[in-house]
């Protein structure tokens, strides 16, 4: 989801960028228009994280899961640690598999990743390569309140980055791909602390390459020009909003709304998430008495105009995707949606 601001000048630039006549997907990738783009979108998002230096700004393609091979073709040299707490923290692990050693520290997969498994129960390797987490499980609903300290953190923080501050400047590596809160699909914003460029093996390409990449600008193949040009809209507008702190307030208000028509539901509906201090927010997971009733929410809910509430296609019932773009307004509406359905069915 885009705010209508973002598209609304993506859509203006894509036809005359700049008053110059022709739109900015026609550009070339080597030529001054795109990178006055590219330069810009690296500051704003730099200062958006709070970053100095320390780290580079990539725009890579592929999707978020091509990293979960990426990670481990570039860092895995003798075993790293992965946090296993939803699906997609399962498929980064698939990635590792293919190409060396590596240690679950911890999994909720016996409780149906209805949690993320909390530090104390994490065990730990000593001198691994890095320690990789999912921050947000976008198909299960739940969260890491706080990230993690480890010298070598990778996370993939696709389905909330930006949704609130993140100690970007603490991990190795942070990445998400775009299409959940800063753009369209087909960009993968990734973050890679320089220090970890000397500990990289050798690639079978330079395209796979995080160092290769960050001494191209990103450009050793043809950028999405046109992708990376919306990223640049949505950093603006969330400068725009106030930064992170201030998506951050809103995001809980906007979650808060959700969690609260649960709970006051007397059990008609129940949250998939164990532990409530994790529950996204982001994704809004839950459950209804039954199927009949879940179709008939989807249904019902479609025909007020609140579409795309149809739960993961591994585990069903409700999601409700509330990122970034997502209006209070929106939110106020669905639940007040889902009071009302609640008082006509129970």
């Amino acid at each position: 989801m885009l705010p209508t601001e973002v598209l609304e000048k993506s859509s203006q630039a894509l036809l005359d960028f700049q008053g110059k006549g022709f739109g900015i997907a026609e550009v070339s990738h080597r030529g001054k228009e795109f990178e006055g783009v590219l330069d810009e979108a690296i500051t704003r998002c730099k200062r958006l994280l709070g970053l100095g230096d320390t780290h580079d700004v990539l725009f890579m393609q592929g999707g978020a899961t091509q990293l979960f091979t990426l990670v481990p073709m570039n860092f895995l040299h003798t075993s790293a640690d992965y946090m296993v707490g939803g699906e997609w923290s399962k498929k980064a692990t698939a990635g590792a598999k293919e190409l060396g050693k590596f240690n679950i520290v911890a999994s909720s997969e016996a409780t149906n990743f209805d949690h993320s498994p909390p530090p104390s129960e994490w065990k730990l390797s000593k001198d691994v390569d890095y320690f990789h987490v999912c921050s947000n499980e976008t198909v299960h609903g739940h969260r890491l309140p706080q990230w993690p300290s480890h010298p070598n953190l990778i996370v993939d923080a696709s389905s909330e980055f930006m949704s609130r501050p993140h100690p970007v400047k603490d991990c190795a590596l942070v990445y998400a791909g775009s299409q959940k809160n800063l753009g369209p699909a087909g960009v993968v914003l990734v973050v890679v602390r320089k220090d970890m460029y000397p500990k990289q093996k050798k690639t079978p390409s330079k395209l796979w390459s995080f160092k290769d990449e960050a001494e191209n600008k990103s450009m050793l193949n043809t950028p999405p020009t046109f992708g990376i040009y919306i990223l640049l809209e949505t950093f603006r507008w969330l400068e725009s909003k106030g930064g992170l702190d201030a998506m951050e307030k809103i995001n809980a208000t906007k979650a808060g709304l959700l969690y609260g028509a649960i709970d006051e539901s007397n059990g008609f509906y129940k949250g998939t998430v164990s532990v409530k201090e994790q529950r996204s927010h982001m994704n809004v997971t839950y459950r209804l008495p039954s199927e009949e009733l879940t179709d008939e929410f989807i249904k019902t809910a479609a025909k007020n105009d609140m579409v795309a509430l149809k739960g993961y296609r591994t585990v069903g019932g409700i999601r409700a995707s509330i990122y970034n773009a997502m209006p209070v307004e929106g939110c106020k509406a669905l639940s007040q949606f889902m009071r009302d359905f609640a008082s006509k069915k129970s």
